[in-house]
């Protein structure tokens, strides 16, 4: 009698103590916000914090993938850039992003120099029909389309690895938003400038497509501000017009749902007038998060 009673005892509380582990596994799993942000050498950021004429704040609750976990970003610590000391739009976009006081996760590709455009390899115009292995961005027609380009094959992989990386620690990742930064190069050629809209629009539908993301908002730069450009921005004119266009309140054709254009005109240039400065791409970053959240207040206004 005394062992059926020692039994009973021990299965009650080895039920209870399961019982509390469950509850506090529910507890730490987590819905959780996570940002994209893809582009060529303005995304990846050569402003110097040295070179800043604020302190920033302190921020809390952001995490940043450095391709391996998620890292708490500390600014002027935090790696995001291609070398120590620098950054790119994150920083400003964190900071305006994290006075909301709701955690958020951030994933980066960037590719210096590099093109959206299917005739694009590298920095060479080839032209023609699209190819397999050609270096840029082009997202395909579809997940298994064999002329994907080489850049958005790795921006979807690293994506996909900082999303995966969250599920493994039982929290469920939701994509709130995409930014977007790049278009330099596809300036230097007539087709690529003067179909950046449609080329943007294939880019954020795809890219939502391969991520299972129902409705992905989508927040990019107007590049080249400075007038007159370098004599190798063959097309400035084009592609900002494009650029514009492309703004979901534009009024013109090529306009895309859920997207916003930050015009960039008056942002601090570097003297090569291409790249922003640090003060420069923390107004960027800024502007992108006032963009995005007018995407996500419209986006939760539709039902979306």
């Amino acid at each position: 009698m005394k062992l059926m009673t020692y039994i009973c005892q021990a299965m009650a509380c080895a039920l209870m103590i399961s019982s509390s582990v469950a509850a506090q596994d529910a507890a730490v799993a987590k819905t959780l916000d996570v940002w994209l942000l893809g582009g060529q050498s303005n995304m990846q950021g050569i402003g110097k914090f040295s070179e800043l004429k604020q302190e920033l704040p302190k921020i809390s609750n952001v995490y940043y993938w450095n391709n391996k976990t998620f890292e708490p970003l500390v600014l002027g610590q935090t790696r995001t850039s291609s070398r120590a000391g620098e950054f790119g739009p994150e920083v400003g976009f964190s900071l305006e992003m994290a006075k909301t006081g709701r955690p958020f996760y951030l994933i980066k590709y960037h590719a210096s120099g590099m093109p959206l455009h299917h005739g694009w390899n590298g920095n060479k115009w080839v032209g023609g029909d699209c190819e397999a292995g050609r270096t840029n961005f082009y997202p395909g027609v579809a997940s298994d389309d064999p002329n994907t380009g080489r850049l958005y094959q790795q921006m979807v992989n690293r994506f996909r690895a900082g999303l995966q990386h969250l599920r493994e620690q039982g929290h469920t990742p939701v994509v709130r938003g995409f930014l977007w930064m790049q278009g330099e190069q596809d300036s230097k050629h007539s087709d690529s400038a003067t179909t950046y809209a449609e080329n943007l629009k294939r880019l954020r539908d795809r890219l939502a497509e391969d991520l299972q993301v129902e409705a992905l908002p989508i927040v990019f730069g107007q590049v080249l501000p400075h007038e007159p450009a370098l004599p190798r921005f063959t097309h400035r004119k084009e592609i900002r017009k494009q650029m514009a266009a492309a703004d979901a309140d534009s009024g013109l054709q090529g306009a895309i749902p859920l997207a916003k254009m930050v015009s960039t005109d008056g942002f601090e240039l570097l003297p090569d007038t291409v790249h922003y400065s640090a003060a420069g791409q923390l107004q960027l970053g800024q502007e992108m998060a006032k963009k995005m959240t007018i995407l996500g207040n419209k986006s939760r206004t539709q039902g979306d």
